[in-house]
């Protein structure tokens, strides 16, 4: 099956930048388009000063347009968005497919002083999110949720052949996030792609270098630090072979301490 992933600046409100890049896509008969954090929406150091109607306003014109070309396209698409929901605001994975849209809420925010996501967001108990495109099981979580081992367990429970890491990096963190995201693909065997942002706010630099690790904890594709898509071609076969080798989930079973 064929994932594209897309590394950009922040999009317009306008169509033209996603659709070029979803048509792109379709030619490639793409299955599943993936979408980084903070890129349909503003940076969360900009947000954080905004009025609520202008997220609100911007989040919600986003939804329609994805609706549509989820539709238009016959692709499911994952997309990180800043949901408002009355005084409240969370932030969420929207999977768009045919026209219709199911949410994933962050269940872990950022608590640091210079990025205190914890403080802006309000929280709604769900399960991370998994789904099946034909035989395939996809997960998805947020950046900062791959941090946590619980994420892992859940989706090695639910036999999970792909986690897609949607994030925004800045700080120069690449060779931390690929030490640690290949660490898991391999003790896992699962795909694992980290899609991250590209551009600045102020001297922050978000460096892109979107990655895919495969079940055997190989570096498949990596990109530059510049607005790109990314398509790769991922294997069930790959996955069943990798867990047929190291058995680590079933071993992992046979452990009480």
């Amino acid at each position: 099956m064929k994932i594209a992933f897309l590394q950009s600046d922040a999009l317009p409100l306008d169509k033209a930048k996603i659709n070029y890049y979803l048509a792109q896509a379709k030619r490639e008969n793409v299955k599943l388009f993936l979408l980084p954090e903070y890129l349909l929406n503003r940076f969360f150091k900009e947000i954080e000063t905004m009025p609520v109607s202008f997220i609100k306003n911007q989040t919600n014109h986003q939804i329609k347009l994805l609706k549509r070309l989820s539709l238009s396209y016959n692709m499911t698409i994952l997309a990180p968005l800043v949901l408002i929901k009355g005084d409240k605001k969370y932030k969420v994975i929207g999977k768009f497919l045919n026209g219709k849209v199911r949410y994933y809420y962050s269940q872990v925010y950022m608590p640091y002083p210079h990025w205190n996501e914890e403080k802006f967001f309000s929280k709604k108990e769900n399960k991370p999110l998994v789904f099946s495109i034909g035989k395939y099981r996809i997960g998805a979580m947020f950046g900062f949720e791959a941090h946590f081992d619980a994420f892992w367990k859940y989706f090695r429970e639910k036999k999970v052949d792909l986690v897609s890491v949607l994030s925004v990096g800045a700080f120069n963190s690449h060779q931390r996030w690929f030490e640690m995201l290949k660490t898991q693909a391999f003790l896992n065997n699962m795909y694992v792609i980290r899609v991250n942002r590209v551009g600045h706010w102020k001297d922050w630099e978000f460096y892109g270098k979107s990655f895919v690790i495969s079940p055997e904890g190989e570096e498949i594709m990596t990109l530059g630090n510049k607005e790109e898509l990314g398509i790769v071609n991922i294997s069930k076969d790959l996955v069943k072979e990798a867990r047929k080798e190291w058995k680590f989930n079933k071993l992992s079973k046979e452990l009480d301490f």
